[in-house]
């Protein structure tokens, strides 16, 4: 894939920075329409943070018994609405050496190194899978930038509904006790792997060092700019992956005037003005 990579900007756990990217003005009287928006980013965050957990774990699983050279390529999608499958070729690409299926309902996760030959499903997928991936490279490739001092680019594929697949790439991290937010995008295609739609949910990449502090009281920051005024789907997902016991993360939108607080245990987002923050904030000061 044709990736540039950037320079790598180190910022603390508690920190504002700016990180603007597509959205829409929304009307904040509009409560219920803000809280339904937040709802549904929550839900699509969650669905590619255990895209991404089933990644991680499905490849660290077949290399451990397998090395790079004896593998033949994988993909990793949902059979269907409630299980998830990662299945790794041979370097003939005609037997699967690696399955993982994880079933979301029951939380049950099961792992097989049984050879056996891939499924005429498992065929098409991959095939699918290659051509999303030409498809993203030649359409949107000089305008994905990661960073290699962080890490490199996390790919994973999630659908949406019975029309659309969308790729995600997220910026990874080799560093601990750092969330990488931002360096983040997705792609749309149909069920032919043609490119619909291209997104890029921030313009630069922030490192959140946490220096060892991933207690449950501890709160990260970041901030959108007024083209961008939620949470995104990639910000949740990685807070999820990287936030050791912390619970919340606050995103300070500008476009709002206010805060949206997420919360890993619940999975929720909600909205709280600046003036609601400051008057928090002045009762905690003075207790």
């Amino acid at each position: 894939m044709k990736i540039k990579y950037l320079p790598l900007i180190m910022a603390s756990i508690i920190c504002i920075v700016s990180c603007p990217a597509h959205g829409q003005k929304i009307n904040t009287k509009n409560a219920w329409k803000l809280q339904s928006t937040l709802n549904s980013i929550c839900a699509e965050g969650y669905n590619l943070f255990i895209a991404e957990s089933v990644n991680w774990i499905s490849t660290d699983s077949v290399l451990a018994h397998y090395n790079e050279d004896s593998l033949g390529g994988s993909v990793i999608w949902q059979p269907t609405d409630s299980t998830w499958s990662a299945v790794f070729f041979d370097t003939k690409q005609k037997n699967c050496l690696f399955e993982l299926i994880y079933n979301v309902r029951c939380n049950k996760m099961s792992f097989s190194y049984d050879m056996r030959p891939i499924s005429q499903a498992e065929h098409k997928q991959f095939e699918l899978k290659k051509t999303m991936l030409k498809n993203a490279i030649d359409k949107y490739g000089d305008k994905l930038l990661f960073n290699s001092e962080c890490g490199q680019a996390n790919m994973d594929f999630v659908r949406i509904d019975k029309k659309t697949i969308r790729m995600y790439l997220l910026q990874g991290t080799v560093h601990p006790n750092v969330i990488p937010f931002g360096n983040d995008y997705s792609i749309d295609f149909d069920n032919n792997g043609k490119a619909k739609c291209f997104r890029q949910y921030h313009h630069s990449l922030i490192a959140v060092n946490l220096d060892g502090n991933e207690s449950e009281d501890a709160i990260t920051y970041h901030s959108h700019l007024k083209d961008n005024p939620y949470i995104t789907p990639t910000d949740v997902c990685n807070f999820l992956l990287y936030r050791g016991k912390m619970k919340q993360t606050y995103v300070l939108s500008t476009a709002l005037d206010g805060y949206i607080i997420y919360d890993a245990d619940k999975n929720k987002a909600f909205f709280l003005s600046t003036e609601a923050m400051k008057k928090i904030n002045d009762h905690e000061h003075r207790k």
